[in-house]
């Protein structure tokens, strides 16, 4: 079986190889290999299983092949092997996707996850993805340097014309923007003011080999945390705050880079703030594989139109956020969203159940990824799994 299992890593490994030199030279090659991958491309979109159970109902994630389960398990709070009987309770109810990143409990949660597919040889149990958490201070740290050389009046200029995009945007106008956690809104300065100093001063020659070695670093970081040779997803950036930053060359390049050596196997991205138009940057970019989109009963209409864009170019989608429109302890919760969520779907159960049956209506998004802290929450969530309701919302 491991030899089974080595072979399809390795197959999988050379068509991803072939398909990425397709977009550097097409002319180069010949007919017989064109056959060749397009059969190869077949097989990998091919339904790939993992953990199936009678008792869980699965998508497809976009064009990758993967068969995901509608609720997959979110660890931020992750902090100790406490949290293993939420794996076990997962595995034994058919979930399949474990979705995580180094910036999570500074770091244990992706350790957690490596203990346990070390003691108990489950990794190929489970879809693997994380993230490179931190790209965006890498970056920030760079956009520093040339700020610190900066007179005063030149930085407040720029942090003026920052704060004046973000209201011409509308970014945080109310019913697109939710406050998901504390600190949220500040990636938003921290964006548009690297926006405004890259493109007036430029980037810098000796930043890209930097830049790359610094991405490269930090997925081997992960990998050795996860104690595992490969990620099914990987995500750059972690959280994304405007579509200009999707335009850096680097974030392809290394995703090209992982793909021909194994380590990754499909690219994505995750984004909490102005959804629908990081969405929309990624989809027109063409080299996303799947995107984690904060996705509720508060911000969808502002989505939808994105979400179709996104399946019909083959995107899986990741729904996050879904239970925190309507319970968030710690944030406010808007209440229209509570009577919204109840009117669509009054039946008596959990508000977070309710939550994600809710999401689960809409075919364009693969499955929701939840944090649930007990196994009676993972037996709560599954419940709202492969059901069909009518919410009235169109």
């Amino acid at each position: 079986m491991a030899t089974d299992k080595n072979s399809r890593r390795t197959f999988v490994r050379s068509v991803v190889t072939t398909s990425v030199g397709l977009s550097v030279a097409p002319a180069a090659i010949g007919s017989e290999n064109k056959s060749a991958i397009k059969a190869a491309k077949a097989d990998v979109n091919s339904p790939d299983w993992r953990n199936r159970q009678s008792g869980m109902s699965y998508r497809k994630f976009g064009d990758t092949g993967m068969m995901v389960s509608e609720i997959v398990m979110g660890t931020t709070p992750w902090k100790d092997d406490g949290y293993v009987k939420i794996i076990e309770a997962c595995r034994e109810r058919g979930i399949n996707y474990i979705d995580t990143a180094p910036a999570y409990s500074k770091g244990n949660a992706e350790k957690v996850i490596g203990r346990y597919f070390k003691e108990s040889g489950n990794r190929d149990n489970f879809f693997l993805s994380t993230k490179i958490s931190f790209y965006d201070e890498f970056m920030r740290s760079l956009v520093e340097d040339v700020l610190s050389g900066l007179p005063l009046k030149k930085k407040a200029d720029l942090e003026k014309k920052a704060v004046s995009m973000i209201e011409e945007r509308g970014v945080l106008k109310p019913g697109y923007h939710f406050k998901y956690f504390r600190g949220q809104d500040n990636k938003f300065k921290t964006a548009y003011m690297r926006h405004l100093v890259l493109k007036e001063y430029g980037v810098r020659k000796e930043w890209k080999p930097k830049i790359k070695a610094r991405m490269h670093e930090l997925v081997e970081n992960s990998l050795r945390a996860l104690q595992t040779d490969h990620l099914d997803v990987l995500h750059c950036p972690h959280g994304v705050a405007m579509p200009e930053m999707l335009e850096d060359e680097n974030i392809r390049e290394v995703f090209d880079d992982l793909k021909k050596k194994g380590s990754v196997r499909f690219a994505a991205l995750s984004m909490h703030n102005d959804v629908a138009a990081n969405l929309d940057k990624a989809i027109e970019l063409g080299h996303y594989d799947g995107a984690m989109v904060a996705y509720n009963v508060g911000n969808h209409a502002a989505l939808e139109r994105s979400l179709l864009k996104a399946k019909q170019v083959g995107m899986g989608i990741v729904a996050m956020k879904v239970a925190r429109a309507v319970s968030n302890p710690g944030m406010e919760t808007p209440q229209w969203c509570i009577q919204k969520l109840n009117e669509a779907i009054p039946e008596k159960m959990s508000i977070h159940s309710k939550a994600y049956l809710w999401a689960l209506q809409n075919q364009n998004i693969s499955c929701c990824v939840s944090e649930m802290p007990t196994p009676e929450a993972v037996a709560d969530n599954v419940a709202a799994t492969g059901r069909k309701v009518s919410t009235g919302m169109g």
